[in-house]
């Protein structure tokens, strides 16, 4: 198995996306906007470090994220996205963005197994942020 690590590129583009925000349009009934307001990607959740794993090194990057008196750390370990590293899709469906595809997929896969839990209702301290299961074959992953 090659040992497979991620790039310095990896960390500051994956930090962009979450600390970035985006313009949410508010309609009325009539399907008019009403308001624009700016929408944090971290929601209630605030960034505390992003970094290379002090053991591991680029093999794992440790995400930890905080929201009142609740902290969450994430672990993103390369060899589970060896397939999209360095890759950066053309595709405007998937990735439209100045991004890397793999810290696009991981971006969202934070959002959906953090960022979109209340912080008062997470289960665990302590995430691995991988494919779900059910999606290893759709994402070209093996297991």
């Amino acid at each position: 198995m090659r040992h497979t690590v991620f790039s310095q590129d990896f960390v500051g583009e994956l930090r962009g996306i979450l600390l970035s925000t985006s313009t949410a349009e508010i309609y009325d009934r009539a399907g008019k906007v009403a308001e624009l307001k700016d929408e944090p990607f971290l929601a209630e959740w605030q960034l505390r470090s992003l970094a290379f794993d002090p053991q591991l090194g680029p093999s794992r990057v440790v995400c930890q994220l905080y929201s009142g008196a609740r902290e969450v750390t994430a672990t993103i370990d390369a060899g589970d996205f060896h397939d999209l590293l360095g890759k950066r899709s053309r595709s405007r469906m998937w990735n439209n963005s100045r991004y890397h595809d793999a810290a696009v997929l991981v971006s969202v896969l934070i959002q959906e197994q953090i960022l979109t839990v209340s912080p008062g209702s997470m289960q665990a301290d302590l995430v691995r942020i991988r494919l779900p299961k059910d999606r290893d074959n759709e994402a070209g992953s093996s297991s």
